[in-house]
């Protein structure tokens, strides 16, 4: 628990790779002295399989991230600003469920891409952040992002409809 809560507070202070995260904390960063992770144990595998554990409960960390900010500053989640960007990678992708051939906006048909989503709120907190199949459309993502909203809590990753 502590391991996790000394990488969230570093990637959140300086968002990097959890080799980069391990470096920095080891040169530059009190983190370890505030949570009481020992500093002769961290290194970029344990911060791995910590993200691995974190991600396995990335939904109730979302929903309980995006609740507190809505009770804390009194805020009324709408939508103000749905942002889709797409990222390609030059490998093969192969144990990707969601990395597709489809339309890039570099124009690269050559490699696989994912569709990441971000929702902000009128006080730009973050809310239910997704990541689509590489070949769904943008207004499929929209329709999508819309019900999730309403629903106010995510779902898993979207594949394109068949």
């Amino acid at each position: 628990m502590r391991l996790a809560i000394t990488q969230i507070i570093s990637r959140a202070v300086y968002p990097a790779s959890e080799l980069e995260t391990a470096r920095r904390i080891r040169e530059n960063s009190a983190v370890c002295e505030l949570t009481g992770y020992p500093l002769e144990k961290l290194t970029k595998d344990k911060l791995y399989k910590s993200s691995f554990r974190l991600y396995e409960h990335r939904e109730k960390i979302e929903r309980y991230l995006s609740l507190k900010t809505s009770q804390l500053f009194d805020i009324e989640d709408k939508i103000y600003l749905y942002d889709l960007s797409d990222t390609y990678r030059e490998g093969k992708m192969k144990y990707s469920s969601l990395a597709r051939f489809g339309r890039s906006r570099e124009k690269r048909s050559d490699c696989k891409t994912v569709v990441p989503a971000t929702v902000l709120n009128i006080e730009g907190f973050i809310k239910y952040p997704t990541i689509f199949a590489g070949n769904m459309q943008d207004p499929e993502t929209l329709i999508h992002i819309v019900k999730i909203f309403a629903a106010g809590h995510r779902k898993q990753p979207v594949k394109p409809s068949q």
